[in-house]
C-alpha cells in the first residue's frame, strides 16, 4: 500500500475514477458486507433488534450515504471529515466500536477486491486502487475515532461543569436549570426535564431545557399524559415512576418499540424522541426528592457503559447541590412558575410591612418590609409560593423593585407624620455578586431617605464565606449607611459565630424556635433567654419574632429581648393601613407577670441569679428576698394551694437551705414540669380572646386532664379568678 497516497489528491480521484467505472453496480453490495460484518456483533446487534421499522431507517440513512460517497472521486476531504466525524458520533450513540469498524472495513475490502479482479486484469493497477480506497476508508475510521473522542470529551466537559455548579453563587434553581443547558448542548440530546411528584403524584415539570421545552409540557398536559409515580397508574409504569420507586437510574432504549411505553409513543415520535433516561435524586436524608429525565434522538444512547458513568456522576453532583439547598420550596408547575416570573416581570410586586416595636417602651421601632405578588384579585401571593420560581436574575428583580417600593413608601408615610424605618431581607448571595450592592447605592442615591433608615436582613440559609464577605464587600456595604441585620439567628449551626463577625447591629431570634411554646415552653423560653444574652455579650440588639400571644411578648420582655414582631403585636399590612395603626399599649412588669409565659420566664431569670449566687449567702439571700414573680403569679391565679403552689414553695426552701445541691435540682426540675403541664393546659386569656389572637401557648387544652393538672387548677367560682379548662 502506498502511504504516501492522497486519498483525496488527484492520483486517488483518477483511480477511484476507474474503479467506479468497474463496480458501481455492486456498491450496495460491498454497503451489505460491510452491514454484515458491523451488525454480527452482540452491541449493535441487540440495539437494532429493539428499533422500529422508523428508527432502523434512521440509524442507517447518514451512514449508508456515506458509504454510498467513498468511492467518488470528486469527494473533497473537508466534506468527508466533516460528516465521517458526525457519523463516528452516531456510532458512539449506538456503542459501535471501532474494532468492529475495522472488521467491517476489512470486509468491504475484500468484497471489493473480489469485484475487481475479474473487472480489472491489471494487477497492479487493482493494487492502486485498492490502495486509494484502503486510504479512505482509514481516513474514514480516523475522522469516526475524532467524533466518537469529541463527544466523550463534550460528555466529559458536561460532568465537570455540573459538579462546578456547587461551587458558584447560584440558587438551586439556576444551578438545575444550568445544569439542564449543559447537558442539552451534548450531540443528540433534545430536552431535559427536572420535575417533582404534586400531592397527588403527578409529575410536575418545574425546569424543562432544549428544543422541545414548550411542546413537551403542553403535550403532556393536552393529552392527560404527565407521568405519574404511582404503579397502579399507567402513567406511573415508564422509567420516571420507576426510578422515583426503586431510587434506580431507568434508561429506554428505544421508546417507540417499548410496549410499556405505549401510551407515550406517538408523543415521542412527534418530538423527536429515541431513548431516554431519567435520574432519581435524593435530598441529605436520603428521601426522594425529584426526577431528572434525559431525551436523546438516537435510540441506545443511553445504554452504553460511558453513558451509565455520566448518569451516576449528574446524579452525585446534583444531589450535592441539593444537599446545599436548605429550602427545597413548593412544587410548581412549569407554567405556574412561568406566571410568576412574568408577573414579577410586569412590576407586580405589593410590599406590606409588619411593626417591630420596643418590649420595654412598646414605641415603633421599625417595619419589616415582606414581599407580595399582587393577585388582580384582592389576593397576594407569598414568597412561599413564588420564590421556588425564581432564579438568581428574579431574586435580584426582587431585590430591586422591593427596595424601590420600600423606599417610596416610606417617603409616603413621612409625609403622612408617621417617620419610621424599615428591614429588607438580604439574600446571602449578596455578598458574592456585586449586583445586589449596585442595585442598593444607585437606588438609595433616588431617594432624600436616611440610608441608616434601612436595615438589610441577612438570612440564615444560605452560605457566607465570613472571612471573604468581611474583606470585601462588607465594607462596601457598610460604606452606604446602612443597618446590616442577621435573620433567623438559631436555625443555622454557623449563626452566632457568622453575627460576630460580620458585625451586625442586630439579630432576630428564629420564629420557629419561639413556635414550640405550646408544647415544651422550657425549650423555647430557654433558647430566647441564652441567644438574647448572647447577642448582648457581643453588643448587639436582639428582636424576637413569633410572639404570637400575649404571654410570649410578656416573656420575651421578661428574658431581656429588646424588640418583639409578630401577630399577637401586628400582622402585616399596607403603607396606608400602617399609617393608621396604633398599638394598643400592653404595660409589662417582671415582678408582676399577667400570664403563665411571662410567670415561667421570671422563673428562668431568679434561677439564673440563684445560680449566679453559688456559695455567696449573703448574696443569695438577698435575691430570695426580692419579690419572686412566679409567686406573684400563683397568687393572683389562685394557685398558691395546689400542687403546683406547694411544688414553688418547696423549690423556695430549697434554695434557702441548700441552693445548688441536688435537693435543690430535684425540686426545680418538679416545678419546671409542674408549670409546663400548667402551660399546656392554659385556655386564652381574656385579651387573646377580645383580640382574636393565638391562646397564651399557642393550642387549646385537651378534653382530658392528667392528674397532677387537675391538682393544679384553682377551685371553680373564686371571685377575680378564671377556671381552667
Amino acid at each position: 500500500m502506498n502511504e504516501d497516497l492522497d486519498p483525496f489528491g488527484s492520483q486517488a480521484r483518477h483511480l477511484l475514477s476507474i474503479a467506479r467505472r468497474h463496480v458501481s453496480d455492486i456498491n450496495e453490495e460491498l454497503i451489505s458486507a460491510f452491514y454484515r460484518g458491523l451488525f454480527r456483533h452482540a452491541g449493535p446487534k441487540d440495539v437494532i433488534a429493539l428499533l422500529t421499522p422508523e428508527q432502523f431507517a434512521q440509524t442507517q440513512e447518514r451512514p449508508l450515504a456515506q458509504l454510498r460517497h467513498i468511492l467518488d472521486p470528486d469527494l473533497d476531504r473537508e466534506t468527508h471529515d466533516r460528516v465521517a466525524v458526525d457519523i463516528g458520533q452516531i456510532y458512539s450513540f449506538l456503542d459501535i466500536k471501532a474494532s468492529w469498524l475495522v472488521d467491517s472495513y476489512a470486509l468491504y475490502l475484500e468484497r471489493l477486491h473480489q469485484s475487481l479482479e475479474p473487472r480489472i486484469p491489471d494487477p497492479e493497477q487493482r493494487t492502486h486502487i485498492r490502495s486509494a480506497v484502503t486510504m479512505r476508508l482509514m481516513s474514514n475510521l480516523s475522522a469516526h475515532v475524532r467524533g466518537r473522542e469529541t463527544l466523550a470529551r463534550s460528555e466529559q466537559q458536561a460532568i465537570s461543569q455540573i459538579s462546578g455548579l456547587l461551587h458558584e453563587a447560584f440558587t438551586l434553581n439556576d444551578r438545575i436549570r444550568r445544569a439542564l443547558e449543559i447537558l442539552t448542548e451534548l450531540p443528540g440530546m433534545i430536552t431535559a426535564t427536572f420535575a417533582r411528584p404534586d400531592s397527588r403524584g403527578d409529575l410536575q415539570h418545574e425546569i424543562v431545557v432544549g428544543k422541545n421545552a414548550e411542546r413537551h409540557v403542553a403535550s403532556l398536559i393536552n393529552e392527560n399524559i404527565a407521568p405519574s409515580i404511582h404503579a397502579d397508574d399507567p402513567r406511573g409504569r415508564g422509567p420516571a415512576g420507576r426510578a422515583w420507586r426503586s431510587n434506580e437510574i431507568e434508561q429506554i432504549i428505544s421508546i417507540g418499540s417499548d410496549p410499556t411505553l405505549a401510551i407515550w409513543h406517538e408523543y415521542a415520535r412527534q418530538l423527536g424522541y429515541a431513548s431516554v433516561a431519567t435520574i432519581p435524586l435524593t435530598d441529605s436524608t436520603g428521601c426522594s426528592y425529584a426526577l431528572l429525565s434525559l431525551f436523546h434522538a438516537w435510540p441506545g444512547y443511553f445504554a452504553a457503559p460511558q453513558r451509565a458513568n455520566l448518569l451516576k456522576q449528574v446524579r452525585a453532583a446534583l444531589e450535592a447541590a441539593i444537599a446545599h439547598n436548605t429550602t427545597p420550596g413548593r412544587v410548581l408547575s412549569y407554567s405556574t412558575r412561568a406566571t410568576y416570573r412574568e408577573a414579577l416581570g410586569r412590576g407586580d410586586l405589593v410590599m406590606l410591612y409588619q411593626p417591630v416595636v420596643d418590649l420595654r417602651t412598646d414605641a415603633l421601632v421599625k417595619v419589616e418590609a415582606l414581599a407580595r405578588l399582587d393577585g388582580h384579585d384582592g389576593t397576594y401571593i407569598s414568597p412561599g409560593d413564588f420564590l421556588p420560581a425564581f432564579g438568581e436574575h428574579e431574586l435580584r428583580q426582587l431585590f430591586a423593585l422591593g427596595l424601590r417600593r420600600t423606599l417610596l413608601d416610606l417617603q409616603d408615610l413621612s409625609a403622612a407624620g408617621l417617620t419610621t424605618s424599615a428591614a429588607l431581607n438580604l439574600p446571602t448571595q449578596a455578598f458574592a455578586d456585586m449586583e445586589y450592592l449596585n442595585i442598593a447605592r444607585e437606588t438609595l442615591r433616588e431617594f432624600p431617605i436616611e440610608p441608616e433608615r434601612i436595615t438589610f436582613e441577612l438570612l440564615e440559609t444560605g452560605e457566607i464565606d465570613t472571612k471573604q464577605a468581611r474583606a470585601q464587600l462588607l465594607p462596601l456595604w457598610k460604606a452606604l449607611g446602612v443597618k446590616l441585620a442577621q435573620d433567623d439567628l438559631g436555625s443555622g449551626y454557623s449563626s452566632l459565630a457568622r453575627m460576630e463577625q460580620l458585625g451586625v447591629d442586630d439579630v432576630k431570634i428564629d420564629h420557629s424556635l419561639v413556635t414550640t411554646a405550646a408544647q415544651a415552653p422550657h425549650k423555647a423560653l430557654h433558647f430566647i433567654y441564652n441567644l438574647t444574652h448572647l447577642a448582648h455579650d457581643v453588643g448587639i440588639r436582639a428582636t424576637v419574632e413569633g410572639l404570637e400571644s400575649e404571654g410570649l411578648i410578656e416573656a420575651a420582655s421578661i428574658l431581656g429581648a429588646d424588640f418583639g414582631q409578630g401577630y399577637a403585636i401586628a400582622r402585616p399590612m399596607t403603607a396606608r393601613d400602617l399609617a393608621r395603626w396604633r398599638r394598643t399599649p400592653l404595660a409589662i412588669e417582671p415582678r408582676h407577670p399577667r400570664t403563665a409565659l411571662g410567670a415561667y420566664a421570671t422563673m428562668i431569670m431568679r434561677d439564673a441569679l440563684v445560680g449566679l449566687a453559688g456559695p455567696r449567702p449573703e448574696f443569695l439571700k438577698t435575691i430570695l428576698a426580692e419579690p419572686c414573680g412566679l409567686g406573684y403569679y400563683l397568687h393572683t391565679q389562685d394557685l398558691e394551694n395546689t400542687v403546683l403552689g406547694s411544688a414553688h414553695a418547696h423549690l423556695r426552701e430549697c434554695a434557702q437551705n441548700c441552693a445548688g445541691s441536688l435537693q435543690y435540682l430535684e425540686a426545680r426540675r418538679t416545678l419546671e414540669r409542674l408549670l409546663r403541664d400548667h402551660i399546656t393546659q392554659q385556655g386564652p386569656g381574656p385579651e387573646a380572646q377580645k383580640r382574636g389572637l393565638a391562646f397564651d401557648t399557642g393550642r387549646r387544652a385537651p378534653q382530658t386532664m392528667t392528674r397532677e393538672a387537675r391538682a393544679i387548677a384553682p377551685r371553680s367560682g373564686r371571685r377575680g379568678h378564671r377556671t381552667m379548662h
